[in-house]
């Protein structure tokens, strides 16, 4: 993870609190990376999609250059990502707004799952 301003970003060693976070990032962009391979055990007719649970901020994903859309905070998303996936993939979160933290915060949930065949 990297948080700050572009010209000057910090590297974030996770697992780290919100406020951790947030006080790195100061006025900066806070971005979530992770370099992956691609799964195996993927047949013609599996899906693979990307699931993004309670994250406490809206947010724009990609893998690689490819755009995945916005995904709105405190939600549940699954979001189809086999035709994106290469040998060798960059899973990108921006973090745009981070809504109101309360005393609890749930632990957000960002994975992969291998649908079979329907």
């Amino acid at each position: 993870m990297t948080a700050g301003s572009q010209d000057e970003p910090k590297r974030v060693k996770l697992p780290a609190s919100w406020p951790q976070i947030l006080q790195t990032a100061g006025e900066g962009t806070v971005v979530l990376r992770r370099w992956f391979h691609r799964p195996t055990g993927i047949d013609d007719g599996s899906q693979v999609q990307l699931h993004l649970i309670d994250l406490p901020f809206l947010a724009e994903a990609w893998i690689d250059d490819a755009s995945l859309g916005e995904f709105s905070a405190a939600q549940k998303h699954a979001v189809e990502v086999k035709s994106h996936l290469n040998a060798r993939c960059c899973l990108t979160v921006e973090i745009k707004e981070l809504v109101p933290l309360e005393k609890s915060i749930p632990t957000p949930q960002i994975s992969l799952a291998i649908l079979p065949p329907r």
